[in-house]
């Protein structure tokens, strides 16, 4: 497979989500935003932001990739809102994981593939603040 350089990204996921340009991230991003706005209702500001892909982990990684987040804030909540929220995406089906920073919670979406099922699932979410 290594030796056919045309099929690789294609073959492994590693090194499709890593070749992943900005521009098809954004675009994922855009296609999102309206379902997580529809769920999280008008409490949420949702917003699609520039971020860096940390590539790695452990004592050093450093490399960063170009991406694009999703990122929602809920102005109008006080407390553990935010921690709430973050717990609500994990305990989805298929956890959904992201980071709190600048009062909001961030989804980097470089490793997303499946939007159709991130979408469905979603649906379902339990949003704090959100009245039924």
């Amino acid at each position: 497979l290594y030796a056919d350089p045309a099929r690789v990204c294609e073959r492994l996921p590693t090194l499709r989500l890593l070749t992943r340009t900005r521009t098809d991230i954004v675009a994922a991003a855009e296609r999102l935003q309206p379902h997580l706005e529809k769920v999280l209702g008008p409490q949420a500001v949702v917003n699609i932001v520039e971020c860096r892909s940390q590539i790695g982990s452990g004592a050093m990684p450093v490399d960063l990739l170009p991406s694009a987040a999703i990122q929602i804030a809920l102005p109008g909540l006080r407390g553990r809102a935010l921690e709430r929220l973050a717990a609500a995406f994990r305990q989805l089906p298929v956890p959904v994981i992201g980071r709190i920073g600048e009062d909001a919670l961030w989804f980097d979406l470089r490793c997303l593939e499946n939007e159709a099922g991130f979408i469905e699932q979603v649906s379902g979410l339990a949003v704090p603040g959100k009245k039924a």
